[in-house]
């Protein structure tokens, strides 16, 4: 401004100056004690369903709720780069909320895969933003089988469970039907076996083709690829899953304390979310 300008408009100009710095800090101190409202996510309390922005909502879904949000108004702009911190920030509230054992309920699960489906959706051709968008579908997977009921060594009234200790992985033939009088019971402990070692060794093709199947039995323990065998009537305790993306086939099978290992493509992610939402039969031919 000259300094040969009248006296009255550098005034002006200086108070105006000051309203829009005053205006500014207001509304920052408005953004940061009232963030933005994010789209209603159900959560089951003792009353009313209430949404992700209330106080009665869990601390860490309502982080993870506005993570969400933020990832959406990110890929809406296309800040790709942002919108994936922003749902890997999701991702790191699931996997606390695993490993301290909290519950997340089935609508508040149904809210997340909706969430994570519209950010996508945006960018529904970015490889990278599938990868991010897909870890989080696993974590809500691996949050949900934390959670979730159905071994029966935990249950005294069960006297019909048998255990039969699996100290080495078991080869498997083309043709094979795996079920209790294969093993002689119908809980197989392979809980001292190490975490990364294969439970059941089929032939190297993973294919249907092979026509084996696995029947009526719980699984415990170290790990198992899921391709290329037909499970029916199984469940899966404290086991390491892997999918590799081939023929898959799963008829009434529950996962309890499992963790996951799924390839962060389309169909690793539609299996996360059949998991996470509590589906127990899913196929992939």
């Amino acid at each position: 401004m000259s300094a040969s300008a009248p006296a009255f408009v550098r005034y002006t100009v200086l108070a105006l100056a000051a309203a829009l710095v005053v205006t500014l800090a207001w509304r920052g101190v408005r953004w940061t004690l009232q963030p933005p409202r994010i789209r209603s996510a159900q959560v089951q309390s003792p009353g009313p369903p209430v949404d992700a922005n209330s106080s009665e909502a869990a601390p860490w879904q309502r982080d993870f709720a506005y993570a969400l949000a933020s990832a959406r108004t990110d890929a809406t702009t296309g800040n790709i780069a942002a919108a994936e911190i922003s749902v890997d920030r999701a991702e790191s509230f699931v996997t606390v909320a695993r490993l301290q054992s909290l519950p997340a309920q089935p609508e508040f699960i149904a809210y997340a895969l909706s969430e994570l489906d519209e950010i996508l959706n945006q960018h529904p051709d970015d490889a990278r933003l599938l990868e991010h968008v897909t870890l989080v579908r696993i974590a809500l997977a691996e949050l949900e089988s934390s959670v979730a009921s159905g071994d029966p060594s935990s249950s005294a009234d069960d006297l019909r469970t048998k255990h039969v200790a699996i100290n080495a992985p078991r080869e498997i033939t083309a043709g094979q039907t795996l079920d209790r009088k294969s093993f002689g019971g119908d809980y197989l402990d392979a809980s001292l076996m190490p975490d990364t070692a294969e439970i059941l060794l089929p032939p190297a093709s993973r294919a249907f083709v092979d026509k084996i199947r696995v029947e009526n039995l719980t699984i415990a323990g170290a790990s198992q690829t899921l391709d290329g065998i037909r499970w029916r009537n199984v469940t899966f305790v404290g086991t390491r899953l892997r999918y590799e993306g081939g023929e898959l086939d799963l008829q009434n099978v529950r996962f309890v304390r499992c963790r996951f290992g799924f390839p962060p493509d389309a169909l690793g992610a539609a299996l996360a979310n059949a998991i996470a939402a509590g589906h127990k039969t899913f196929s992939v031919d």
